[in-house]
């Protein structure tokens, strides 16, 4: 069976949101969908900022699970499992290897966006699989076009990652490699787009590659201006774990574009 796309649900209108733009994708792709929820409390822990766990029977669970099941348009496998949420969520992912896994996103007055991406880059810390954020109220159509935002420093998929590439390919959507410099630098996307093709992130021929570079001393506000520039539908980061000199990927700049981005972010854990 081809690698299927894991949904994390809490029952939440994002979650609902993330579901039906993972089924959108699924039926292209021809894979199906495992959608999980964990029987502690939501995806996001929301007990640790208000001491409030919403409390389900397994009959509820169930029916909740169910009805988001229902007229998929690709085979759904629910799953449940109890326990600490990363915990939890590794032994599934372990037994099902998806190609990516995908969260809701809700909006700021529903949570605050500072936990959003605190569970996201904790999700890419322990279990090193690509993580699709989908922010809510997101329409479930797949991206025609796709900004991949790189530093133009080597960099190398985790092994999980690695069949992206095909997921790309298979959605043949158009990719512009994006390039924040700054104002004084040259904005030239050469280095990043050797880099990404080096890493193998791009199939040959299935995508149409083109390039973008901009200048500006905030680089998620580039990224931003990058995306409305190519119109973008989805954005890709690559995750480093441990370079400094990947300023455009450090920790702080992967949250904001988590926290800010209005489109879909697909990060894209490395090995270094």
């Amino acid at each position: 069976m081809p690698a299927p796309l894991l949904v994390l649900t809490d029952f939440t209108p994002a979650a609902d949101a993330a579901l039906r733009y993972a089924a959108a994708l699924a039926a292209v792709l021809h894979v199906p969908l495992v959608l999980l929820h964990v029987n502690r409390n939501s995806v996001f822990d929301p007990e640790t900022f208000t001491g409030k766990i919403p409390h389900r029977s397994e009959g509820e669970i169930a029916v909740a699970l169910n009805e988001r099941v229902q007229n998929m348009p690709v085979p759904v496998i629910p799953a449940l499992t109890a326990g600490r949420s990363t915990r939890a969520i590794r032994e599934v992912v372990e037994q099902h290897r998806p190609a990516l896994l995908i969260l809701g996103r809700p909006s700021v007055a529903e949570l605050p966006d500072e936990l959003v991406s605190t569970t996201s880059l904790d999700l890419l810390a322990e279990l090193q699989y690509p993580l699709l954020i989908v922010p809510a109220g997101t329409a479930p159509q797949v991206p025609q076009r796709i900004a991949l935002a790189a530093d133009g420093n080597p960099f190398q998929l985790a092994a999980p990652a690695r069949a992206v590439p095909e997921v790309l390919g298979t959605l043949r959507a158009a990719v512009t490699v994006v390039h924040v410099a700054e104002p004084e630098d040259d904005d030239s996307c050469r280095p990043s787009l050797v880099s990404v093709q080096q890493a193998g992130l791009l199939t040959d021929g299935q995508n149409p590659v083109s390039t973008h570079g901009t200048r500006h001393l905030d680089v998620p506000r580039g990224i931003e201006q990058a995306m409305q520039a190519t119109r973008a539908e989805l954005l890709v980061l690559i995750a480093r774990r441990h370079n400094v000199l990947g300023r455009l990927f450090h920790r702080s700049v992967t949250a904001q574009m988590i926290r800010q981005a209005q489109l879909p972010v697909l990060v894209l854990p490395t090995t270094g």
